[in-house]
Parts: C-alpha cells; sequence; structure tokens
C-alpha cells in the first residue's frame, strides 16, 4: 500500500493547528498506545473482528488518533462551524471528514467512513455489539489515556493486562501530560452547559448513579462534572521508578474474516 506522507503530514498540522497544547499530547500518547496494542498482535487472530493489514490499519489509525478530539478545540474555525452545537465527538468528527475529503482525497469512503466512526464513537463504551479494529484501538487508547490503570469505569477492562508500564513510562516521558487535566475539565465544564445531551450526558447507570458517585446533588447544574474525577492529573506510570436503495452492498475491500 502505498502512504502518501504529506497527507499524514496534513493531519498532523491540521490538528496541532486547531487542538489545544495539552489536548494535542493527548491525541498523540494515543497513537502511541494503540501501537503499543498493536505490537501484541492484535487484531490478528482475534475472534469477532475483522482482519487488516498493518499497514492499512497504521493509516487508519493516525488519522483516528490525531483528528479524534477536534470537538475540544477553542479556535474560531471550530467554534463558529455549523456542526459546533452538537456534542464534541460529532462536531470534531464533521471538521475531520471535511479535513479528510479535502487533503486525501485518494482515501476511499471505507476507509474515511471507519476514520469518521471510530472518532463519533470513541466515547460511547457499547459493552456489546461489533466494532473495527480501529474503533477499538481509538476507544482503548483514549480510555487508557484519561484514567490510567484505574480506567474511567466506562470499558469494563483491567487495563493492567493490556499496557505495560515501562512502556507507558516511555511515552509519557516523550510526551508529558501538561495542562490535559484542566484542559479536560474546561471541555467537560462547556460541553454539559452547552450540550446537555452530549453523548458523555449518557454515563452508565445514568446521572444519579454518576452524582451520587461523588457526592454531588443530582439537581446541581455542574453534577456531570462528577466526570472529572477520572481525569489523570499526574503521569500514569510516576517518574519514581518506585511506584439501502437496489444497490448491492459493498465490502470493505481492506478486511477479510476469520472462517
Amino acid at each position: 500500500m502505498h502512504i502518501d506522507n504529506s497527507v499524514e503530514a496534513a493531519s498532523f498540522a491540521y490538528a496541532k493547528k486547531l487542538t489545544p497544547p495539552g489536548v494535542f499530547g493527548h491525541v498523540i500518547r494515543c497513537f502511541y498506545f494503540a501501537l503499543a496494542l498493536l505490537y501484541t498482535g492484535f487484531p490478528s487472530g482475534t475472534p469477532g473482528v475483522a482482519q487488516i493489514g498493518f499497514d492499512e490499519l497504521a493509516l487508519r489509525l493516525y488519522h483516528t488518533m490525531l483528528l479524534h478530539d477536534l470537538g475540544w478545540s477553542n479556535a474560531t474555525v471550530a467554534l463558529t462551524h455549523p456542526a459546533h452545537a452538537m456534542t464534541f465527538e460529532l462536531h470534531g468528527a464533521f471538521m475531520a471528514y471535511e479535513h479528510l475529503h479535502a487533503a486525501a482525497p485518494n482515501l476511499d469512503p471505507f476507509q474515511v467512513g471507519d476514520i469518521v466512526e471510530s472518532i463519533v464513537l470513541h466515547t460511547s463504551g457499547w459493552s456489546s455489539g461489533n466494532s473495527s479494529a480501529n474503533q477499538i484501538l481509538m476507544a482503548l487508547s483514549a480510555a487508557f489515556d484519561v484514567g490510567g490503570f484505574n480506567g474511567t469505569g466506562l470499558m469494563g477492562l483491567d487495563f493492567n493486562k493490556l499496557f505495560n508500564p515501562k512502556t507507558v513510562a516511555e511515552i509519557e516521558q516523550a510526551y508529558p501530560r501538561g495542562d490535559f487535566y484542566n484542559a479536560g475539565i474546561a471541555v467537560l465544564d462547556r460541553e454539559f452547559a452547552e450540550k446537555p445531551n452530549c453523548l458523555w450526558s449518557h454515563y452508565p447507570g445514568g446521572v444519579s448513579v454518576l452524582s451520587a458517585s461523588c457526592n454531588i446533588p443530582v439537581d446541581d447544574p455542574l453534577k456531570l462534572n462528577a466526570l472529572s474525577k477520572d481525569l489523570r492529573v499526574g503521569p500514569i506510570v510516576s517518574k519514581d521508578p518506585r511506584r439501502r436503495n437496489g444497490i448491492a452492498p459493498e465490502k470493505d475491500p481492506h478486511l477479510h474474516h476469520l472462517e
């Protein structure tokens, strides 16, 4: 597969320009956390997951990770975008879709569709259903960078079984967390105040469960800020070494399924 480096550079530049610095570090860490999971061999031989070549998956993963938090942007072009009133996942996904069509016209509908859909769904944390390899890597990496080994409670997984602390420490040393915590809190505040029906409002167990877990009244206008308790303030691993319409459906030509 031919990879056009100018396309990757365009997504990098676009994300860096629009994403707040602390959040940009987050998207870069997510990419490397996903690569760490790929190093284990996933999704090779994984039941129920359509198989995909490494180069193809890495291509989709790169664009997905870099562009997945465009909805967190404070730039005028983002705040005035026609999708700005939507939940940030959809807002950012529309921006990513437009960017890819302009900067990466050689990507086919399946590639663009997987990238954009993975951005839309990356905070949903469904307990069942089907996800592409790209989608699950996006969701796992984002949840891990936000919550660390304790997790956010959204994925229902033991991250201790997925990530090696040494690898995590190396990634965090190369791409420090900076002000990601403060940037994240600011986004949550804005999201819940301006978009009360956002995807984050569908926290498993409902608002009352979420609020009770942090002793916040259900009628508190900032009740959903309880999610902030899961945002990492410091590194995940301490620096201290001691601690259809009559048209036949198409199939993604880049995938094959295990028998």
